[in-house]
């Protein structure tokens, strides 16, 4: 069950919600399936949620961006909608995950003999898990409140337990490191494992000396929730300009993002 919710957090972050999938070389067995059950001459064009937008307002210190500026654009006000601003899974994001997971997981299970209520009574609580993983993490290293039960699987829930766990700390990196190299890598969040097999991982040495100032007086939203000893980008002085976008060229790798660092 743990490879197939690698597999398919990886694909959902990089094809759809990095809009990948829109790109003329990704995934032509599905775009040309598509054309020939539908009788479309064109391939099919999927829309942004809301994470390309993520990406432009983060800084490599994962903190976001809020400047007066910033706020006035489309993308922020886009993200404005969200008081977690495209960073929580929401009951209809883990329902959407679940609904994914299922022409996987339901044909592997049944090769194995399982039935179809025994393979659903695993995946569901599966699928619980990794929201409430995901909800402890996520918002918070990005300086966001933590979700409440409404919302989505309640941040609390696994906020103290995971706090200083080694886990935790390679979460915060691996995620760190998704945005410091432009967001074309390292795409599991809370499910490592397929990055490594499609030579989509960057370790933290590679990309720590890649980590960009703030902009001379930056203003952010909040404190990230982070651990003790974590990565911190160099100082910046009060004259000094953070530099261009800090991602390199990775075989096999994502389109790269636009950042907190790019022009608004």
């Amino acid at each position: 069950m743990y490879s197939l919710m690698s597999l398919n957090e990886y694909a959902t972050h990089r094809y759809f919600q990095h809009l990948d999938f829109n790109r003329k070389d990704a995934l032509p067995f599905i775009k040309r399936t598509y054309r020939i059950l539908t009788g479309a001459s064109a391939n099919p064009i999927i829309k942004g949620d809301g994470h390309v937008e993520h990406h432009a307002e983060t800084f490599d210190d994962m903190s976001l961006k809020y400047s007066d500026r910033w706020q006035r654009t489309p993308a922020s006000k886009l993200l404005d909608a969200d008081d977690f601003r495209g960073t929580a899974f929401h009951w209809h994001a883990t329902g959407i995950m679940t609904i994914q997971m299922l022409p996987s997981v339901l044909p592997t299970y049944c090769l194995m003999g399982w039935s179809v209520p025994d393979t659903l009574a695993l995946l569901l609580p599966c699928m619980l898990l990794h929201a409430l993983v995901w909800n402890a993490i996520h918002p918070p290293m990005h300086g966001l409140p933590p979700v409440p039960l409404h919302v989505g699987a309640p941040s609390f829930v696994l906020a103290g337990v995971l706090a200083e766990t080694e886990y935790f700390k390679y979460i915060f990196e691996n995620h760190m490191g998704h945005h410091v190299l432009g967001g074309q890598v390292n795409y599991n969040v809370c499910c490592p494992g397929t990055d490594h097999l499609l030579g989509t991982y960057v370790p933290t040495e590679v990309w720590l000396d890649r980590m960009r100032p703030l902009p001379a007086n930056a203003k952010t939203r909040g404190a990230i929730v982070g651990f003790h000893g974590m990565p911190v980008p160099p100082v910046c002085e009060a004259d000094i300009v953070a530099s261009a976008p800090a991602a390199i060229t990775v075989r096999g790798g994502g389109g790269v993002l636009a950042d907190a660092y790019s022009e608004e």
